[in-house]
């Protein structure tokens, strides 16, 4: 009688552990990803200044492409590798001509995009 009560018990809590874990991602949100931002050492910068630009919210270890996008078509160049924490950390010169510029970054499979805008002055 008591290993009946036993076989009932453990199957009791198996369609439970079962139900439980089918619904669970129905009913818990699944953690978003950090969407992928770029922030400037300063958001406007003399003509040929350095700046730095921190991109984060990227996967781990990934290939980052920055994209010139004032090119027709715009094309990209290699930027670096995020580190374990998905951040890159990248210095470059303002361009010599004024105004305002797009920054766009990507990961290789173009999944992943971040933008910022950069103000150029004489």
């Amino acid at each position: 009688m008591v290993s009946k009560q036993i076989l009932a018990v453990g199957l009791i809590a198996l369609v439970i552990g079962l139900s439980v874990g089918y619904s669970a991602p129905f009913v818990i949100p699944p953690l978003q990803p950090s969407k992928p931002t770029i922030t400037l050492s300063a958001t406007t910068v003399k003509t040929g200044e350095q700046y730095t630009a921190t991109l984060s919210g990227f996967s781990s270890n990934t290939e980052i492409y920055g994209w010139v996008v004032n090119e027709n078509p715009p094309r990209s160049f290699l930027a670096g590798t995020t580190d374990g924490n998905g951040n890159l950390v990248l210095s470059s010169y303002a361009p010599q001509t004024p105004g305002q510029w797009l920054l766009t970054a990507s990961d290789k499979a173009q999944t992943s995009w971040a933008n910022t805008l950069m103000t150029v002055q004489a």
